[in-house]
């Protein structure tokens, strides 16, 4: 096992090409440049073995998770990745080319979205913990956020949800199973939206002056749509019919299971948001999904088809 500061230089002192990156890896802190006119944007995630994804995972798969769990923050408020700091707690048994893959993934994805390593910790841990702090741009004053949604506007949907928490019992009997290519092909597609989450980088940026509100999806549509509502003081109404279900999980589970999966299921990473009517053509032609309305607040925060949520599993409850 490398020491400490051998394990930072061979596995994640990557080269920078970041002009806004003044000082990075290696230092006591980073320093970075936040341009003219631009707002810092800032978030961290925490993932737990066997709590957010299985330990046994191939670990460029894990790190390929993390790192865009934790870059859909930024698309959720329009921001451009800029930076991210990354804390490692390993196991004392945690082996070279296990590390040489986790950062070979992590780079991969940084590289995707183009963001930059600029420093963090490791430490050792009775099970592996990953934290990243991610930063990123946004014109001032522009940012999304959750507090501004309008009574009349439409819900929308970046894409189709559940199928992430679809795959999770096949990824569960087998972590390896995606990365072996011993999984069926249909399978495959639900395993990529579990290990490689699509930060919605793009279309967040796009939306900023069209939405009112937004934020990513990671605990389920209703559990993180109860914070737009609460935040804006206002009831979203979904319109079940209306939102975007994978074929696959409907073949799977059936297509009342697969519309629970979708509502309450978590891990897809679509945007969630909210824009007048004015705005619906555009969205359309974005490729995002109206899925609901916005309504003035009564006893509800949130409402199926205009009846009240009975018996209904919101989402992931850390605690």
């Amino acid at each position: 096992m490398l020491t400490e500061f051998e394990l930072i230089k061979h596995c994640f002192n990557w080269p920078q090409n970041n002009d806004d990156i003044i000082c990075a890896v290696g230092d006591d802190a980073s320093i970075v440049k936040v341009p003219n006119g631009y707002d810092l944007v800032q978030s961290i995630d925490t993932q737990v073995a066997d709590v957010h994804f299985p330990a046994s995972a191939p670990a460029q798969l894990i790190a390929q998770r993390a790192l865009r769990c934790a870059i859909s923050d930024l698309a959720a408020m329009g921001a451009k990745p800029q930076a991210f700091h990354l804390a490692l707690s390993l196991p004392k048994n945690t082996n070279q080319t296990w590390l040489e893959s986790f950062s070979k993934g992590l780079h991969t994805c940084a590289n995707e979205y183009d963001i930059s390593l600029i420093g963090g910790d490791t430490t050792s841990s009775p099970t592996l913990v990953i934290t990243i702090q991610v930063q990123g741009i946004v014109p001032s004053g522009s940012a999304l956020t959750r507090n501004k949604a309008q009574i009349g506007d439409g819900i929308w949907l970046s894409g189709e949800i559940g199928k992430s928490a679809a795959a999770l019992d096949s990824i569960l009997a087998n972590p390896s199973a995606f990365i072996e290519n011993t999984c069926d092909s249909h399978d495959s597609e639900l395993a990529t939206a579990y290990y490689y989450p699509q930060a919605q980088i793009a279309l967040g940026q796009k939306l900023i002056g069209i939405a009112s509100s937004a934020m990513d999806i990671s605990d389920g549509l209703l559990q993180d749509g109860s914070h737009i509502a609460k935040a804006s003081d206002v009831c979203l109404n979904f319109a079940t019919a209306d939102i975007p279900i994978n074929k696959r999980a409907i073949a799977l589970h059936g297509k009342e299971a697969a519309l629970e999966l979708a509502l309450s299921g978590g891990d897809d990473y679509q945007l969630l948001f909210t824009a007048p009517q004015d705005a619906k053509e555009t969205l359309i032609n974005l490729g995002c999904h109206c899925i609901g309305q916005v309504q003035e607040k009564s006893s509800d925060w949130l409402i199926l088809n205009g009846q009240p949520l009975k018996n209904t599993i919101m989402g992931y409850q850390h605690f």
